[in-house]
């Protein structure tokens, strides 16, 4: 008997039956769905969240490989009751649905997941929101940095979804598609039978409109941690972000911090707005620093001014390379991050997120799981001190890039002094 939450949702589609074709060089004995994730199929990272949501029965969408799904889990999960519905042929992720629809008890809603990307939403919440909405379908709206990997969503001022724009170079920070559905019984009744079937490209994108004659598909819009897994470079992120979630929840006497570290002075060489990955140069002693840091316990991650963009020095596209090649050095080094997280943004635009204005950091602390008094913030400049001054967090200057300067000039008061971050690494003990 399901154990769910009449309120929201008492069972949940799991899409969990993609090929996963540009991940199988890493994970070509197991479905997606089972890709190890710091130390867990990403599929229990699902769960968990259909757990937190009280949901109390969940239908496993499979198809390629679906029979190791079915061995590792079986018909139970927890609390949760699963059910398998196996493809015998692929139908797409609307025709999944459809299928998967067959097994509801006559639930007037069900949630679904896409089984390769989680955001870190509370889904019960969002599902006695978009029951209250009155709209036939409805999507969770994430706000990420660069939505060139994913495409955008255009919502009209009371959030209805207007349109899908398609992935292209350059879409800049904004609102995507993350993945996380709540329909009416009677919408996936109402699915079309042809097979494939497209749930994004076909039926999602039927249902956007500016009215009630398109069907109403609405969206909540939310800032929360959104990974996906579904290319080599968003899989290595995920086991980090997942890593430093992890190392989060630890009991307080086993964590050490979060150090957040700006880009430019501290951990590469200065350059004026840098605009070529070419560019891209690790400080003398940055990578023994940080390894030594990371040894240490310490979740390491990078915040990051980068006006470049608003004055249209170089695109988004372009800080994405430049990022990638910073995140591949550090790796040849032993080094991961569990992010790096920028502003685009000129000074006279006012934003929340360009430092020293915290909403960057705090955002950021809240997808890790970390608390400011967990954090130390370290940089070159008057505002990477006065950010970590601001939420309440330790700060550390480092005498690279503009440090020295910095200095001299007695613009701020940092609690901690060193030549750069081989000299912080043997400085700082865990929780100091």
């Amino acid at each position: 008997m399901s154990t769910g939450n009449p309120e929201s949702a008492s069972t949940a589609l799991v899409l969990a039956g993609g090929l996963g074709t540009r991940l199988r060089p890493l994970v070509a004995d197991r479905p997606k769905a089972l890709a190890d994730v710091a130390g867990r199929p990403f599929l229990h990272h699902l769960l968990d969240q259909l757990v937190a949501a009280r949901v109390g029965r969940a239908v496993l969408c499979t198809g390629h490989l679906g029979d190791l799904v079915e061995r590792e889990y079986g018909d139970r999960y927890g609390t949760l009751e699963l059910v398998h519905s196996r493809e015998a042929q692929p139908l797409g992720t609307g025709g999944a649905l459809r299928e998967a629809a067959r097994l509801c008890r006559g639930e007037d809603a069900v949630l679904a997941l896409n089984g390769d990307s989680h955001c870190g939403v509370d889904l019960a919440e969002f599902a006695r929101w978009a029951r209250a909405s009155g709209a036939p379908a409805a999507l969770v709206a994430v706000f990420v940095q660069d939505r060139s990997r994913y495409g955008g969503l255009l919502l009209d001022a009371d959030g209805r979804v207007l349109a899908f724009e398609e992935k292209r170079g350059g879409l800049g920070p904004g609102f995507v598609n993350a993945g996380v559905y709540w329909f009416r019984g009677e919408t996936l009744a109402g699915l079309p039978r042809k097979t494939p079937l497209s749930l994004e490209r076909e039926v999602l994108a039927a249902m956007a409109g500016p009215g009630p004659a398109r069907g109403g598909l609405v969206a909540w819009r939310v800032r929360a941690p959104f990974i996906d897994i579904g290319t080599p470079e968003s899989y290595a992120r995920a086991q980090s972000l997942f890593a430093c979630r992890r190392a989060a929840q630890a009991p307080a006497s086993d964590r050490a911090g979060l150090l957040v570290l700006d880009r430019d002075g501290t951990v590469i060489a200065e350059k004026h707005y840098l605009a070529d990955p070419a560019g891209v140069e690790l400080l003398p002693g940055a990578a023994a620093g940080l390894r030594g840091l990371a040894a240490k316990g310490y979740a390491l991650a990078i915040v990051t001014n980068q006006s470049g963009i608003g004055r249209g020095y170089f695109d988004e596209a372009t800080l994405s390379a430049i990022h990638g090649e910073l995140e591949a050095q550090l790796a040849r080094e032993g080094i991961e991050l569990a992010g790096i997280w920028h502003c685009p943004h000129l000074p006279e635009d006012g934003c929340a997120c360009r430092k020293p204005a915290p909403g960057l950091l705090e955002g950021m602390l809240a997808e890790l799981g970390f608390a400011p008094s967990e954090c130390t913030v370290v940089g070159d400049k008057p505002c990477d001190i006065d950010l970590g001054k601001r939420i309440g967090a330790r700060t550390a200057l480092v005498r690279t890039g503009y440090g020295a300067e910095t200095e001299r000039s007695s613009a701020c008061a940092p609690d901690l002094v060193v030549d750069g971050l081989e000299e912080l690494s043997k400085r700082l003990a865990p929780g100091w």
